[in-house]
């Protein structure tokens, strides 16, 4: 059945009238060039031919060339016109080529038997010409043959002949239509395979913005950067953009002093105040192209640009807006003060998904100077420390005070001698200077300056922003 009305196929799904305006399209085409080449071939048939053969009578000869032309021309120009958005397109077509058969009969009677093959070409012609289905052209082509039957039989062809040239002809064309049905099944195919690969499309995109609700800003920007320039899959960018690899990072490192104690008022002071401000502490993080992770109360992240200096920068200017921030939520907060020392380190680790791409997954950074930092922490603690630094300070390695030096920061700092101090950091005895930086203006102002020069975009950015004070009431309004 499908032979036989390929279209079938098409019934139920939503490509038959794509189907069908397709089949409009190249039946106009192919009919507009078949009709000029028709009327050009009339025309010079009467001049090459009648004319030369001296055909009689001439007017006769004349009459019916210039007709048929004629014919074939008004057939050229509505297969032209707008009205081949008429819903019987076909019926000109039809008309016009069964005349051309049947008056080719006609030519073998006034002619010469001679001419009588060129019936039978004429209809396997029309079968590539009509584009209709089998069954369709099979009848019109059994139609065309029994009305030149006549013409040709009074011209004198053998009935056997004939027999045998509609057999052939009709055999002919139910191999040639058979292609109908392979376009109808590759029109599907391809149907189908582009609404899938629409379907992949949308389920990456769906996919895409679910991930991107839990993962940081700058990975989601990796990871949508591979997908619309190197065409990856949300699979495949994901894999490579948090494939472990070693990098120089600045790590940043800062928990809530007296959290525990502070954490028996879940409403106030847990709910209302460090929630609200550890996300504000994220944003600011992002704003720099840093990736936190959060534990609780301890926000920690990790600045892996290619560029160490420019790493460096970004986690010394997240670290005084973090303070910001936490200084303006400790102005409207009605609960417990959070208090905040913020910590940076500098050096080689290893960065990227340490987990597996499911609920193991486990974006972070491994490493000397992320372990510094927890070690640094459990030493500010020591009185003799504790009693120098003021909630808000930024302390920071000698690592990351060699890198500020050879950008000429020009910042305000106080070093501490932990000798001196009797203060030993576990693990790293061979720490003997840490540095301390106020959250001042002027500090900001300097560091700023600094990451202008290495990355005028972020700069641009923070300088159109809002003051720290707008993010804080951000984050608390959404909690």
């Amino acid at each position: 059945m499908a032979y036989l009305a390929p279209s079938i196929l098409l019934e139920g799904t939503p490509w038959k009238s794509g189907w069908q305006e397709q089949e409009r399209s190249s039946f106009t085409f192919a009919l507009s060039i078949w009709f000029a080449f028709a009327t050009v071939g009339y025309i010079g048939h009467y001049f090459f031919f009648d004319r030369v053969n001296g055909l009689e009578p001439l007017d006769f000869w004349f009459s019916f060339r210039m007709s048929m032309a004629t014919a074939m021309f008004m057939g050229f120009l509505f297969y032209i016109s707008p009205l081949v958005s008429w819903r019987l397109y076909k019926f000109p077509a039809l008309i016009l080529i069964w005349v051309m058969c049947f008056t080719q009969s006609k030519v073998t009677l006034w002619y010469s038997i001679d001419a009588w093959f060129f019936c039978f070409v004429f209809i396997i012609g029309s079968a590539f010409i009509l584009r209709l289905s089998p069954v369709k052209t099979l009848g019109f082509a059994a139609f065309a043959i029994v009305i030149s039957f006549p013409a040709l039989s009074e011209a004198g062809l053998p009935t056997s002949w004939f027999g045998s040239a509609a057999v052939v002809t009709l055999l002919l064309i139910a191999v040639v239509r058979a292609a109908n049905l392979s376009d109808v099944k590759t029109f599907l195919l391809e149907k189908e395979n582009a609404a899938a690969q629409k379907q992949i499309i949308e389920l990456n995109l769906e996919f895409a913005d679910r991930i991107r609700a839990f993962i940081p800003k700058v990975i989601a920007e990796r990871l949508e950067n591979l997908v619309s320039e190197k065409r990856f899959s949300i699979l495949q960018a994901s894999v490579e953009v948090l494939r472990p690899e070693t990098k120089n990072v600045a790590c940043l490192f800062s928990d809530i002093r007296g959290f525990t104690q502070g954490s028996k008022d879940l409403q106030s002071f847990v709910n209302e105040s460090v929630v609200p401000e550890v996300r504000a502490c994220s944003d600011v993080i992002e704003l720099y192209s840093g990736i936190p992770r959060k534990i609780g109360d301890l926000v920690f992240a990790y600045f892996d640009d290619d560029d160490i200096e420019l790493n460096v920068v970004r986690a010394m200017v997240s670290s005084i807006e973090m303070a910001q921030v936490n200084e303006d939520m400790n102005q409207t907060a009605t609960s417990l003060e959070v208090r905040r020392y913020i910590l940076v380190s500098a050096g080689p680790a290893i960065v990227g998904n340490i987990g597996g791409l499911d609920s193991s997954m486990e974006i972070t950074a491994l490493g000397s100077p992320v372990n510094f930092l927890s070690r640094l922490d459990d030493a500010t603690k020591v009185p003799s420390l504790a009693k120098k630094l003021s909630v808000g300070d930024v302390l920071f390695s000698e690592e990351v005070k060699r890198i500020l030096d050879g950008l000429n920061a020009s910042i305000e700092l106080e070093g501490f001698d932990l000798e001196e101090l009797d203060v030993h950091i576990r693990d790293f005895p061979e720490t003997k200077m840490v540095y301390a930086m106020r959250p001042t203006d002027a500090n900001h102002s300097r560091l700023l300056g600094l990451l202008e020069r290495n990355s005028g975009n972020t700069v641009e950015l923070r300088k159109n922003n809002e003051p720290t004070a707008t993010i804080w009431r951000e984050a608390s309004g959404a909690s």
